[in-house]
């Protein structure tokens, strides 16, 4: 039996992001510097990661191990060209046996290639730009025009998102902490996941990282405390990294 697998693929509920400018980074951190004014372009994003159910459709349909959805580079990552870190089956996430049985939180073990992929195809099947959002995109969406700490404001309470001082430990269902909510209704910015970005990385003055280049993660995790859940922390891993606490969130153009 065929299966219309672009019928049962979604994007999700999307939230439009209006244009505007915003104050990006800060002086907390080295990573985070120098704070400077930032516009943005009008987009729409998803308002919570890519969750499980949602990438099992981009693996039922066998789609992944196509080319046309791949870079360069992540093909080669996929068929053991480059360095895997440990990775035994790169056609579906680490873990994913594990990740399935829990269906609506976010889909994480995932590399940048492997999300990139995804979008790729999603964008196919449902005739829309599905992409990585870039970190500027990623920031405003977090802080909105008024440049808070944390989503709801600049007051930390621990309660308020997935991180370490909330004790769960674990991911949640995506969406779950209400209260971890943008000024714009996206959830899951402070907590729960962090995000790969389309945007590369550059290492500060003597910054430690390893070799090659590096892509932007962005937002807390579960296994992050609140200093690193901040909304203008980043990270940067070399895009074939993946962590239990890594995943990511789509962006489409403007209909």
């Amino acid at each position: 039996m065929n299966i219309d697998y672009s019928s049962k693929a979604s994007i999700g509920m999307l939230k439009r992001i209006p244009a505007g400018y915003f104050r990006m980074g800060s002086r907390f951190h080295a990573r985070e510097y120098p704070p400077r004014m930032v516009q943005v372009g009008e987009f729409q994003i998803a308002q919570v990661p890519v969750t499980v159910s949602q990438y099992s459709v981009f693996i039922d349909s066998k789609m992944q191990k196509d080319k046309k959805w791949w870079s360069a580079e992540g093909w080669d990552w996929l068929n053991g060209n480059s360095v895997g870190w440990g990775r035994k089956d790169r056609n579906m996430p680490d873990g994913w046996e594990a990740q399935l049985k829990r269906p609506f939180r976010p889909v994480t073990g995932v590399t940048a290639y492997e999300a990139e992929a995804y979008c790729a195809w999603l964008g196919n099947v449902k005739n829309q730009s599905a992409r990585l959002p870039t970190e500027e995109e990623w920031e405003y969406t977090a802080r909105g025009e008024d440049g808070r700490a944390f989503p709801w404001g600049d007051g930390f309470i621990r309660t308020f998102a997935n991180v370490v001082e909330g004790e769960h430990f674990a991911l949640l269902d995506a969406g779950n902490t209400h209260q971890d909510s943008s000024p714009f209704g996206v959830m899951d910015m402070c907590g729960n996941a962090q995000q790969w970005t389309s945007s590369a990385y550059a290492p500060y003055p003597k910054e430690n990282v390893p070799p090659g280049p590096l892509c932007v993660a962005r937002g807390g995790s579960f296994n992050d405390t609140a200093f690193g859940a901040r909304t203008s922390y980043r990270r940067g891993y070399p895009p074939g990294f993946f962590y239990p606490f890594l995943g990511f969130r789509i962006v489409v153009g403007v209909v």
